[in-house]
């Protein structure tokens, strides 16, 4: 659910009055096809300049940051358990957060193994179909938090599955507030 700010009323307010204007505008037209055509047009004009300025106000005015994270492996599960906190930034009430989780497998330094810089590369097998390959980034999006007030701050708990042939994993996490 996107939470609607005042300045989102606004600005959505500012673009249906241009959308009149433009129909107003284009009812001068004595031509049915062209003054049905100029309507369609002005629409889907409005539409997409409204589309993406709502996009950029809501990420002007939703300010999310993560303060804490910690990750744990649970291994009967197979899985990590990703802990963290998320604080509100912004004056404005966030909807919800997702986490976006990846893990990244570190082959430049595996323990006691000594590697070869010039290994083959495996996207040549994989378009063939190859089923051994096994990627070395896993990347998901979890929702983390739903309704976030103006400065406060909310933990969160995710249990994210953990590839196994993972020797050495890198964590990041990033987080996107709506």
């Amino acid at each position: 659910m996107i939470f609607m700010t005042t300045l989102h009323w606004i600005v959505l307010a500012i673009f249906v009055v241009l959308f009149i204007v433009l129909v107003l505008l284009s009812a001068k037209e004595k031509n049915v096809k062209t003054l049905l055509s100029m309507i369609f047009s002005s629409f889907l004009l409005v539409s997409a300049g409204a589309i993406f300025s709502l996009y950029a106000l809501d990420k002007y005015t939703k300010k999310g940051k993560l303060i804490s994270s910690s990750q744990k492996r649970d291994l009967s599960r197979e899985s990590v358990i990703v802990r963290g906190k998320i604080r509100n930034e912004g004056k404005f009430k966030i909807g919800y957060c997702n986490v976006e989780v990846r893990i990244s497998n570190d082959i430049n330094s595996r323990r006691g193994k000594t590697k070869s810089y010039f290994t083959p590369s495996t996207s040549f097998g994989s378009m063939f179909g190859s089923k051994d390959i096994k990627g070395n980034i896993f990347k998901e999006e979890y929702l983390a938090i739903e309704n976030l007030d103006p400065k406060k701050s909310k933990a969160f708990s995710i249990s994210v599955p953990f590839p196994p042939h993972f020797v050495n994993p890198k964590y990041r996490l990033k987080i996107f507030c709506h």
